[in-house]
């Protein structure tokens, strides 16, 4: 009897943590045990690219919280007027480990074609990226940042966590 109140409780738990609504650096901190989970987001939208309005970017309370929000294929797009606005998101936890033979091939991208965007290039939606695209300097001054925070990192690599997204909602403003 003892077993099945515990199997119980455990399984309401999951429940519980799936229906949350985390916060982005909630999910920044948590991220390694949600990755694959479907997951709620909140937000701040910072940025929604303007090349076909696939990606949009949600930042939390600092502007290094930041998670990049993705639509799959198909007609929505995220619309420019969501910049500003508070989102909750509904969508699947992906991560991106970063270690040196990605940082290898990301660099060998840019030094093969320094005109195009790299395949591997790591995109964040920083503010001001818009000017540094096809420049081929910022993407190895990011590249070289990126090797010093791996080796700074006991886990060999860094995580970037985006959700690819099922939903979204904007949350009314409060007056």
């Amino acid at each position: 009897m003892l077993a099945v109140i515990v199997l119980a409780s455990c399984g309401s738990k999951k429940e519980e943590k799936k229906d949350q609504v985390f916060k982005v650096g909630e999910i920044l901190v948590k991220g390694d045990s949600l990755v694959n989970d479907t997951v709620f987001v909140t937000g701040i939208v910072d940025h929604v690219c303007q090349h076909g309005g696939k990606k949009m970017f949600l930042v939390g309370a600092t502007a290094e919280e930041r998670i990049r929000v993705d639509l799959g294929e198909g007609d929505l797009v995220f619309k420019p007027e969501l910049e500003g606005s508070t989102v909750v998101v509904k969508g699947t936890l992906a991560e991106l480990r970063i270690d040196p033979a990605y940082l290898d091939q990301w660099e060998q991208e840019v030094k093969a074609d320094s005109a195009a965007e790299a395949a591997s290039k790591v995109h964040m939606g920083e503010p001001g990226h818009e000017k540094n695209e096809g420049n081929s300097n910022a993407d190895l001054d990011k590249i070289n940042e990126l090797r010093a925070k791996v080796k700074e990192s006991a886990k060999g690599y860094v995580s970037f966590f985006s959700v690819d997204c099922i939903s979204y909602t904007t949350e009314p403003e409060k007056k």
